[in-house]
């Protein structure tokens, strides 16, 4: 009898496990559980961006992460993010020179650390 439970919580431990193996995978790291909305910064046009800084994001795992942070940084007025998840990479881009501690607020708001390139 005592083998039958343990097997039956082996069973439950493993169910659990595959089931959160596959939501992660849909939705990435975040499992937000929903698709976010992204957020256009309001002059699309890089050419009007004559100043540009890049940070290194390293707990950017997923599309979630990259859209968080682009999100918090293209909601600034004269900003405009451009994220490279290979390279864990996040490049600003603003009409007046930057303001590295605004840029870096922003980030660590949306909840991940940063360093600058």
């Amino acid at each position: 009898m005592a083998t039958v439970i343990i097997g039956v919580i082996i069973a439950i431990f493993f169910i659990y496990g595959i089931r959160h193996m596959l939501t992660s995978s849909k939705e990435g790291c975040c499992s937000t559980g929903d698709h976010l909305q992204k957020i256009k910064p309001e002059d699309t046009n890089k050419k009007h961006y004559p100043y540009s800084t890049s940070f290194t994001v390293q707990d950017m795992h997923c599309a979630n992460c990259a859209t968080k942070i682009s999100n918090a940084l293209n909601s600034q007025k004269d900003t405009m993010a451009s994220i490279n998840l290979t390279k864990k990479e996040v490049t600003v881009l603003t009409k007046q020179e930057p303001n590295i501690n605004t840029i870096t607020s922003a980030i660590h708001h949306a909840g991940y650390s940063c360093q600058i390139k």
